[in-house]
C-alpha cells in the first residue's frame, strides 16, 4: 500500500535555557477538581498528573509551548503558552468538558456512517502501517489497547477513518518509550494520510543492556531525520553532519500525454469495450494506422513517462543558499523544493522492497507552501502546516518519532 504522507500535528514550539515552574488546576465545568488528569507538553517527556485538588506543577525551560490537559471521559484541551523568567505562570488552569460517549457513529462527508459491529483485523493492520510505519523500529512497536480503536469507511468518498475511545497506548520497545497518544483525527483519503493528536512520552525502565540499546537506537532515529536536518541550520553544520542539498524545480513532462490526448484514448477504449472488442495494449506500433492505434500509443506513453519530473536548479548548495538570519533567528527561503540526501546512513530494505539497486543513502524532498519560514531552536519550523515531506522522511512515521526534548549525546 503506497501512501503519500500529509500530517497535521500540534507541536512543542520552542525551547531555551532556564527552568521555570508552571502551576495550575484542572477542573470540570461544574468546578469539581479532576484528580489524576494528565498535564503535559505535547510530544515531550515533560508531564505530570493532578493531585486530589486537581492541581499540577511542572518544571520547564523558557519558550513557547503547547500545554495539554487530558482526562478520560473529557475532551482534551490544549493552550499555547509563552514562558520566560520575567513572567513565570502559576495560574495555567484548565476547565474540561465531558466528551460525547457515543462512538458508534461518525459524520464523514456530511453523511452519518455506522461503524462495523465486527471490525476486521485488516482494518487494524491498515491503521497500524499508516500510523506507525513500516520501518525496522515499527516492527516491534506495539499498540497495547487496540480494542479502543473504532474503524469507519465511507464508500461514497472512499474515506477510511479511525477513532479512539481512550488514549492509544504505544509501547516502542526499540526506542524505550511508552507513549500515550490522544487521537483527535485520523483518515486516509485518496491515498493521503492525515492525522492529528497529542503525545505524552514516558521512558521505559530497563537494565544497562537495554539502556545502551535504547540510547543507540534513539540516536539512529534522530540521525538523518527532518528534525536533525533543520537543527543543522541553527548550528551552521549541514554539510559537516552529512546532508547534501539540491534545489529542485518540478515541471510538466513534455513526453507525457496531454489531458486532451488521454481523454481521446479513453473514449476510443470505451467504444471498443462497448463493442466487446479485445484490446492489445502491448501492441508494438511504429506508425498508427487507426484511431485505436493512436489511443494505444497514448496509453503506452502514459505508463512510460511520468506526468511531473523534477529537474535540478542548483546542486550541492550550502545552508546559506536557502536560509538567512535576523536578530538571532533562522529562516528558510528558497524557490522550488529541496532534495535532501543524508549520506551517513543507508535506506532500510523495507523502504522500497521492489528496487533492485539500492541508493545507499537516504533521499527526501522538503517543500514549503509559503516561503520564508522560521526554524525554531528545537529543530521544528514554526508553522507545521507550511511544509510537505516526500521520500524517506515520509517513510519514517510515528514509530521513529522521538520526544521533542530528546537531545543527542554530545560524545
Amino acid at each position: 500500500m503506497k501512501l503519500k504522507l500529509t500530517i497535521a500535528l500540534s507541536f512543542f514550539l520552542s525551547i531555551a535555557f532556564g527552568q521555570i515552574y508552571v502551576k495550575g488546576k484542572v477542573t470540570s465545568k461544574s468546578n469539581q477538581p479532576l484528580e489524576g488528569a494528565a498535564v503535559f507538553f505535547n510530544s515531550t517527556t515533560i508531564a505530570t498528573i493532578t493531585d486530589a485538588n486537581g492541581e499540577y506543577k511542572l518544571s520547564v525551560p523558557e519558550g513557547k509551548y503547547k500545554l495539554v490537559a487530558s482526562y478520560l471521559g473529557y475532551k482534551t484541551v490544549e493552550r499555547e503558552v509563552e514562558i520566560d523568567k520575567n513572567t513565570p505562570l502559576d495560574d495555567l488552569n484548565f476547565t474540561l468538558e465531558e466528551a460525547d460517549n457515543v462512538l458508534n457513529e461518525v459524520v464523514i462527508g456530511g453523511k452519518k456512517k455506522i461503524k462495523s459491529k465486527k471490525p476486521k483485523y485488516e482494518d487494524f493492520l491498515v491503521f497500524r502501517e499508516a500510523f506507525l510505519g513500516r520501518t525496522d523500529f515499527a516492527e516491534k512497536c506495539k499498540i497495547d489497547n487496540k480494542k479502543a480503536l473504532k474503524y469507519y469507511f465511507d464508500e461514497a468518498t472512499n474515506t477510511f477513518s479511525v477513532e479512539a475511545k481512550e488514549p492509544i497506548i504505544i509501547l516502542n520497545r526499540d526506542l524505550g518509550y511508552k507513549i500515550s497518544y490522544n487521537l483527535e483525527k485520523f483518515q486516509i483519503k485518496d491515498r493521503i494520510i492525515s492525522y492529528f493528536g497529542y503525545s505524552k512520552y514516558e521512558k521505559l525502565e530497563g537494565n544497562n543492556r537495554k539502556q545502551k540499546k535504547w540510547k543507540k537506537n534513539r540516536l539512529k532515529a534522530y540521525n538523518g531525520s527532518l528534525r536533525h536536518f533543520l537543527k543543522t541550520f541553527i548550528t551552521a553544520s549541514t554539510k559537516e553532519e552529512g546532508f547534501k542539498i539540491d534545489i529542485m524545480n518540478r515541471k510538466r513532462n513534455e513526453l507525457h500525454p496531454t489531458d486532451g490526448e488521454l481523454n481521446f484514448s479513453r473514449r476510443i477504449f470505451n467504444i471498443q469495450d462497448q463493442k466487446g472488442i479485445a484490446i492489445n495494449f502491448n501492441k508494438i506500433i511504429l506508425k498508427p494506422q487507426s484511431k485505436l492505434d493512436s489511443a494505444i500509443v497514448i496509453h503506452q506513453k502514459e505508463l512510460k513517462y511520468p506526468k511531473i519530473i523534477d529537474v535540478p536548479h542548483k546542486r550541492n548548495v550550502t545552508y546559506n543558499d536557502v536560509s538567512y538570519r535576523v536578530e538571532g533567528k533562522v529562516f528558510l527561503k528558497f524557490d522550488g523544493f529541496l532534495k535532501v540526501t543524508y549520506q551517513n546512513e543507508k535506506e532500510e530494505f523495507n523502504y522500497k522492497k521492489d528496487v533492485k539497486k539500492r541508493l545507499g543513502v537516504q533521499v527526501s524532498h522538503f517543500l514549503l507552501f509559503k516561503n520564508n519560514e522560521e526554524i525554531l531552536p528545537i529543530g521544528q519550523i514554526a508553522d507545521q502546516n507550511n511544509r510537505l515531506v516526500e521520500g524517506y522522511w515520509s517513510y519514517e512515521l510515528f514509530a521513529n518519532a522521538l520526544p521533542l526534548d530528546y537531545k543527542p549525546p554530545t560524545e
